[in-house]
């Protein structure tokens, strides 16, 4: 049997760990004979990565790319005194390690154009050998705390001249998104006050609300730029209703799902939130909708008054006097 090394954590079975708390385990050296070692060392490191490729008309593709540092630890298991390499006999050794992890920490992530990993590696050196190595990935999940933000109701509006450019306008559109608070966890519902009020010609067909994750990925090479891509998480759309010209106003509950928690810790790749109203409007020009875009806060742990705005799915259309 050659030898063999392993790398086991003791205070998590599932490699799951949260900004702060202790990296503790063992790195199992199992040798088949007597082995000449000159050291054995232990690395604890996480790294953001970002790849993408632009293609540009007549240039070809270019590559960008970016990369980020969180974590660099370098632990010497074993090393002789005062001698270059030692003989240690065949049999298995164990030798345990403890690392603190720090708070700044940013989430394990996975996606199209990046990532942030976390892994260990055990290194077995050995004088005029090839070294003998092995891995072990290991997550970071941050909880945030949504009574540590600073979280104010908000307000977005949008006033938009509708018609045939440039030379028929058919009336102004006027419209608002309101929200009681800008934080929210999964199993909350999101209580959206839609108000509508269309001048023009051109009907509003219907309102769709959507929550979308917003994933900012950054590189530095060749220049520094983002990559911005937006997934739709959860949405609500009215039936099929015509809003003539009037006052409309609409409470919309969309529930937030299971979705990993706003980060902004990487500068390489940056996780966010936007509540998105659309009013789809019964035009044949292309792209003559119209959104509202509300940013928002997804957390793991509520407000304290997080039950004062918890209420059951509710859709309710009503027409102002």
């Amino acid at each position: 049997m050659p030898t063999r090394l392993e790398i086991v954590l003791s205070n998590s079975s599932d490699g799951i760990f949260y900004p702060g708390q202790e990296l503790i385990g063992d790195v199992n050296a199992v040798l088949s004979k007597t082995c000449n070692v000159s050291r054995l060392r232990l690395t604890i490191s996480g790294v953001g990565k970002t790849t993408w490729y632009e293609q540009y008309s007549g240039r070809g593709a270019t590559t960008f790319k970016g990369k980020e540092r969180y974590l660099y630890s370098e632990l010497i298991l074993f090393q002789p005194f005062n001698e270059k390499s030692m003989e240690i006999p065949a049999g298995t050794y164990s030798h345990g390690f403890a690392c603190q992890l720090p708070d700044t920490l940013p989430a394990s992530f996975e996606g199209k154009r990046g990532h942030i990993r976390y892994f260990l590696k055990a290194t077995l050196e050995r004088p005029w050998r090839q070294s003998k190595t092995t891995s072990l990935n290991f997550q970071i999940v941050r909880q945030l705390d949504l009574n540590n933000e600073i979280l104010l109701p908000v307000r977005s509006e949008l006033t938009k001249s509708l018609g045939y450019w440039p030379c028929v306008p058919s009336g102004v559109l006027y419209a608002s998104v309101e929200l009681p608070t800008s934080g929210f966890v999964p199993g909350q519902f999101i209580p959206a006050v839609i108000q509508v009020n269309n001048k023009g010609s051109n009907k509003i067909t219907r309102i769709v609300t959507m929550l979308v994750q917003k994933i900012t990925y950054a590189a530095r090479r060749p220049k520094l730029t983002e990559k911005v891509e937006r997934f739709i998480v959860c949405k609500n759309v009215t039936p099929g209703i015509t809003l003539p010209e009037g006052g409309v106003l609409a409470a919309e509950n969309l529930q937030v799902p299971w979705v990993l928690p706003t980060s902004s810790f990487s500068r390489v790749v940056q996780i966010g939130y936007e509540l998105v109203v659309e009013f789809e409007i019964d035009s044949c020009f292309f792209n003559a909708n119209q959104v509202i875009r509300v940013p928002v806060v997804i957390g793991v742990i509520p407000t304290r008054d997080s039950n004062m705005m918890e209420s059951n799915a509710i859709r309710v259309w009503t027409r102002k006097a």
